[in-house]
């Protein structure tokens, strides 16, 4: 017997949310991010969408596009509380659940919902969903976490996709390539020089270009489209392995004491989302980007594991004093990685941890260019 995996995916998250708080910008063009000539979209509203807005756009390209734009600046705290929500009453019923993000999640309902009835017991999920938490989600269905994953991104918002042996490929095939989950904005359009347009034209192929492109990954993506694909739903606790936050100024700033600043609300944002998992940070970053939208990050190993703010504060001014040449910053941000099961944690004394910023000091330490080779 096939496996009913089912994704559900939170339809345009961060804005919902925004709008929960204040319903005046229910049916307008919002988009998330803040004012400033080098940010960038995080999410926008279906309004928007429709008007050319959408994530990881420049908010000047964005406000050219839709001049009636509303931006609201990110209230990461908010989301949480609604994600918190989100899963609470999808894992009161369903305990085969496997966290993807904070917006989404795939659940393997196999010998649980009725498969005679199915479209009509998840579009009442959907509903109650709704009525419950005030959320929109897009729901797919397939045998794998693939076609799940699909599914829930054919059609939003409020989207009920299932994928069947009969109907998968006469629905996927004639997606664009970069619709293709496990195929990335910048591939995408190396497979369209290739004349790979289309999920089918990927399925046909066997072109050695297409496979070099690929790499490791050529096999792999061919199973998901021959069917073939996980289907293991991962119930252990969402497990982050690193957290970051960042905030973006919203103009050019070269003041020393207010990049510090911004670094502290960053390390606090941080701090507390690793507490909220019981972790601790073997290892803390930043990065900052300047006005010539360059993105530099630093980090450094720290002697004994941390949740401490003052730690991670004092760890990332460090790492600034070393990067910082006085350009004008548009972007900072603070990298709790390497994390630890805080039971796991050893610890330390604060003698160690001083000592361990004096040595990191002293040796200068390593500053990358994200994306580019060791300066």
């Amino acid at each position: 017997m096939n496996k009913i995996i089912v994704h559900i995916d939170l339809n345009a998250f961060f804005v919902q949310c925004e709008i929960l708080q204040n319903p005046k910008l229910k049916g307008l063009p919002v988009a998330i991010g803040y004012d400033s000539r080098r940010s960038v979209i995080s999410t926008s509203s279906y309004e928007a969408r429709k008007r050319g807005v959408f994530s990881g756009m420049p908010v000047s390209q964005a406000k050219a596009k839709c001049r009636d734009l509303i931006l609201v600046p990110v209230h990461f705290s908010l989301y949480q509380h609604y994600s918190r929500t989100f899963f609470s009453f999808l894992r009161n019923r369903y305990p085969v659940l496997e966290q993807a993000s904070v917006d989404e999640c795939y659940i393997d309902m196999t010998g649980q919902i009725d498969e005679e009835h199915l479209r009509e017991e998840l579009f009442d999920l959907q509903m109650e969903l709704y009525r419950v938490t005030d959320l929109k989600c897009s729901i797919g269905v397939g045998w794998n976490k693939f076609l799940a994953k699909m599914g829930s991104d054919y059609k939003k918002p409020l989207g009920l996709t299932i994928f069947t042996k009969e109907n998968y490929q006469k629905m996927l095939f004639p997606l664009p390539i970069s619709s293709m989950f496990g195929i990335g904005k910048k591939t995408a359009p190396k497979l369209e020089a290739l004349g790979i347009l289309t999920l089918g034209d990927f399925y046909e192929t066997s072109d050695p270009r297409v496979k070099q492109c690929l790499g490791n990954m050529y096999p792999y993506l061919k199973d998901e489209l021959n069917g073939i694909g996980n289907d293991v739903v991962d119930t252990s606790a969402f497990d982050p392995k690193s957290i970051s936050a960042e905030r973006t100024f919203y103009n050019e700033e070269n003041s020393y004491e207010d990049i510090s600043q911004m670094l502290h609300a960053c390390a606090e944002e941080a701090v507390k989302e690793a507490k909220k998992y019981h972790k601790k940070a073997a290892a803390v970053g930043i990065k900052i980007r300047n006005n010539q939208f360059v993105t530099k990050s630093k980090r450094m190993t720290l002697s004994s594991p941390t949740d401490l703010v003052d730690e991670v504060y004092r760890t990332s001014l460090a790492l600034l004093d070393q990067m910082y040449q006085n350009e004008e910053v548009r972007l900072v941000g603070v990298m709790l990685e390497r994390l630890i099961d805080v039971k796991d944690a050893p610890q330390k004394k604060e003698d160690d941890f001083l000592k361990m910023i004096n040595e990191n000091l002293k040796e200068g330490g390593k500053i990358y260019t994200l994306g580019e080779k060791e300066k």
